[in-house]
């Protein structure tokens, strides 16, 4: 048995411009690398763990949402999703501060919701979820993980193996319920973007040594040099021993202080998760 998906985050299609690139041109690219990617070795589904905008944006020209009616992530859902290679999935980022209607009726997507396949559950998780339909321009409000619902996903599937995925998990601010989920054996790891860097974080024993592995971005790099987190997506193969997974680079031109610079298809951030029989 062997499964493989994808996840993608902070994709940013707004006004701005990133290495010489305006927003049109990177969706191009991105719908390009995720056609190519999916030639290559074909996936099952995309999970985009949101940030597709600066719809709700608190800072500079402000949220183009509360500003003048424009939804970018419509838009990305128009022109961007109906060329993707394979189903999806999207949840929302700190910038999609859209209340459940309203982004039900522009994505499709409930906010919060699963993807299951053999032997696998994935919960995606809504940890932005308060203070949502804001009328003043916000950088949204980070919420603790949805005890409850992760529980309730759980004993719908007991005999799955467990990804909790979000667009943010922040154990500073988690609750104690919160922290002593994570510890579940049943759960092999989390998945999260928002930071713009593609790397994998070690949680402390307290909550279980469990890893995150965060999706990086295609929008702009989080790190002096951007080469060292360049536009991505992660990739996660699933097998019966073991979860493995690290973060693609495609090949990609990106402009530097006006200069061109190359950078060639890879890899990075590989790591192989064991899995355990205890709690399945």
């Amino acid at each position: 048995m062997r499964k493989r998906i994808l996840l993608a985050s902070d994709l940013h299609h707004c006004h701005l411009t990133w290495y010489g690139l305006s927003s049109e041109e990177r969706m191009e690219r991105l719908i390009r690398d995720l056609n190519a990617e999916y030639r290559r070795d074909p996936y099952e589904v995309i999970l985009f763990l949101g940030d597709y905008s600066l719809d709700f944006w608190e800072w500079d020209t402000k949220g183009c949402y509360l500003n003048e009616g424009c939804s970018y992530t419509r838009e990305f859902v128009e022109k961007v999703c109906p060329r993707l290679p394979s189903p999806y999935l999207m949840i929302p980022g700190n910038h999609e501060q859209y209340g459940e209607e309203t982004w039900r009726r522009i994505t499709g997507c409930s906010r919060k919701g699963v993807w299951t396949t053999d032997g696998w559950l994935f919960i995606l998780l809504d940890n932005f979820s308060a203070n949502l339909d804001p009328q003043q321009h916000s950088d949204g409000t980070f919420t603790p993980i949805d005890v409850d619902y992760v529980r309730e996903q759980m004993d719908a599937y007991p005999d799955r193996r467990v990804v909790l995925c979000s667009h943010h998990f922040d154990f500073e601010k988690e609750t104690p319920e919160g922290c002593r989920l994570v510890q579940d054996p049943r759960i092999v790891c989390l998945a999260s973007g928002h930071v713009h860097l593609s790397d994998i974080v070690t949680l402390p024993d307290a909550l279980g040594g469990k890893k995150i592995l965060r999706t990086g971005h295609y929008s702009y790099a989080a790190a002096p040099n951007p080469l060292e987190f360049m536009h991505g997506f992660r990739e996660m193969i699933l097998t019966e021993d073991a979860l493995f997974s690290r973060y693609i680079t495609p090949e990609n031109r990106i402009f530097l202080d006006g200069k061109a610079v190359d950078h060639p298809y890879g890899t990075q951030d590989e790591v192989r998760i064991p899995l355990s029989t205890a709690g399945c």
